[in-house]
């Protein structure tokens, strides 16, 4: 019997009793949890913490990520996570991994289609990313106090995060006031609206997915992914997640993608 795939996630905090999934909270390993689940894979979830990455990659012998290396040198961030090892073969960053899983196991329903990778990372790029961008700063604090599981943790997370909003202190880099959380919340809408159109264009009755079918593809998984980190961050009750849970598609979306956790 083959081994199962070694699956490369972060933990929150949390009760002991957590399930995988429900202890799974990343906008980056969801999508790659959600693919190993829609293909049904056998894989084993291994746990690192903010500082544990780079040494555990470093030591599986990857370097920093492209997209991490600048004029100045390397970002702030040159190792992450999603990464699997399957068979020897050590894959790491969602994108990649989707297009692996594809090609090793041709079998299992298709995220990354022939001809849709650029189309697909066109769309996250375009679509998902301007989201991201107004939802982060909200919810960056609550991943602070809730995914730090190590004083090594907290130190990582506040110098990498501070970088990354120009020296801002972490505890400043959350919008103010109810005027400006009004005015994320509302951002956040119009982006899901945004994606409901979208979704509306492909003609399928009662459809939510971008793929157009059943069956997600790694776009699908990418936005289901940053939906499903807002909520378990922020909390359902909070502004942010009652946007998504009472939007009419994102609601509905989160829901399919409950038998993938």
């Amino acid at each position: 019997m083959p081994e199962p795939i070694i699956y490369y996630d972060m933990p929150r905090k949390g009760p002991g009793d957590w399930s995988d999934g429900e202890q799974s909270w990343s906008a980056n390993t969801l999508k790659t949890r959600y693919a190993l689940n829609i293909k049904g894979l056998s894989y084993k979830t291994e746990w690192l913490s903010f500082s544990q990455i780079e040494p555990k990659m470093k030591a599986l012998g990857l370097g920093p990520h492209p997209s991490s290396i600048g004029a100045k040198g390397i970002a702030s961030i040159p190792y992450s996570v999603p990464t699997i090892i399957d068979n020897g073969s050590i894959v790491t960053e969602s994108f990649a991994i989707a297009q692996y899983l594809d090609k090793v196991y041709p079998h299992t329903p298709v995220l990354v289609a022939p001809g849709t990778a650029a189309l697909q990372r066109a769309y996250l790029d375009t679509v998902l990313q301007p989201l991201v961008e107004a939802c982060f700063p909200i919810i960056c604090h609550a991943i602070f106090e809730q995914c730090c599981m190590a004083p090594a943790d907290s130190e990582h997370f506040r110098r990498t995060r501070e970088e990354w909003f120009g020296g801002v202190k972490l505890e400043d880099i959350a919008p103010k006031g109810e005027e400006k959380v009004r005015e994320a919340c509302e951002t956040l809408k119009k982006h899901l609206d945004g994606i409901a159109g979208h979704v509306a264009a492909n003609g399928v009755e009662g459809g939510v997915l971008i793929s157009g079918g059943e069956t997600p593809n790694h776009a699908d998984t990418s936005i289901g992914a940053v939906l499903n980190c807002i909520v378990k961050i922020m909390g359902k009750e909070h502004e942010l997640s009652r946007v998504v849970l009472e939007h009419a598609w994102a609601g509905r979306y989160l829901q399919v993608f409950l038998k993938w956790e």
